[in-house]
């Protein structure tokens, strides 16, 4: 496998700030036509597609790498607005996004290995609750500080 795009540069990505720390991956970036970012901005396809694959995975890692040094902002939405923004139908293309989920399900698995996964989901529908469940109170009632 002969590289042609070379990978991003690896970094770790804890800021002070959190607003606009998403736009830091190698695959985010605004496009003049839209007022918000696109989450898949890929090189164009290289014709080796195992070198696409291989550039989706190093995308996924720098996704996890994001996740670790941004843990409270996980489950905000940003791998829904990756695959809102992917092109599915681009069949050239489909060895990033491949590479990219393929790596993301192996790093799924090593943390599933470490838990008891259905309490997990009973305990994040809880906490789930309680978050509506205190938003409805502090609307009611007004937040005091």
């Amino acid at each position: 496998m002969q590289q042609t795009h070379p990978f991003p540069r690896r970094r770790r990505y804890k800021l002070p700030a959190h607003e606009q720390q998403d736009t830091l991956l190698p695959f985010v970036s605004y496009l003049p036509e839209r007022s918000y970012p696109h989450y898949w901005q890929m090189p164009a396809p290289d014709d080796d597609f195992a070198a696409n694959v291989a550039y989706g995975r190093e995308c996924a890692g720098h996704l996890l790498q994001w996740l670790k040094d941004n843990q409270p902002y996980a489950g905000g939405g940003l791998l829904s607005r990756i695959a809102r923004d992917i092109d599915f139908d681009d069949i050239d293309g489909r060895g990033y996004w491949i590479g990219f989920f393929n790596l993301l399900e192996h790093a799924l698995l090593l943390s599933a290995l470490h838990l008891k996964v259905f309490p997990y989901v009973d305990h994040y529908h809880r906490t789930h609750e309680g978050r509506i469940w205190r938003r409805q109170l502090e609307e009611r009632f007004g937040r005091k500080h």
